[in-house]
C-alpha cells in the first residue's frame, strides 16, 4: 500500500540516497513503496547510482554445496522409504513382464526345428 510522500524530508532522503542505502531500507524507513521512491528520484532530483561497487549487497549465508558423500547418503535415506511400486516407477531400467503361452507344434514344425538345433 502506498505511503504518504508529503511527510518525507528531502535532505534526509538525499543523505540516505547518497550513502547508497538499499531502496528497500529507504522505503521501509519512510513507509513508501519502491515505485514512489523511483518517482521521488526524478522529483527531488537524486543522482543516478550506476556504480555497482557501492550497491547494497546482503550478507551471504554460510552455504556450501553438499559433498558427493552427503548426496549419496541423502539418496539412500530417501530410497529406504520407497515401497516396491515407487522403486519400480523410478528405476532407470524397468522390469519387462513377459508371459509366454504354450503352443502345440505340428510334426513338420518339429522336424524343421530339429534341423536348426543340429546346425
Amino acid at each position: 500500500m502506498a505511503g504518504n510522500t508529503a511527510t518525507i524530508d528531502f535532505s534526509t532522503l538525499r543523505v540516505q540516497w547518497d550513502s547508497h542505502s538499499s531502496m528497500a531500507s529507504i522505503c521501509s524507513y519512510w513507509t513508501i513503496t519502491k515505485d514512489q521512491l523511483i518517482r521521488l528520484k526524478t522529483v527531488v532530483p537524486l543522482a543516478p547510482r550506476h556504480d555497482r561497487r557501492f550497491r547494497f549487497k546482503p550478507k551471504r549465508s554460510e552455504y556450501r554445496d553438499p559433498t558427493i558423500r552427503e548426496i549419496r547418503q541423502a539418496c539412500k535415506e530417501i530410497q529406504a522409504k520407497w515401497d516396491a511400486r515407487t522403486r519400480e516407477e523410478r528405476a532407470v531400467i524397468k522390469t519387462q513382464h513377459v508371459s509366454l503361452r504354450r503352443i502345440e507344434m505340428t510334426d513338420e514344425a518339429r522336424e524343421a526345428f530339429g534341423q536348426f538345433e543340429d546346425e
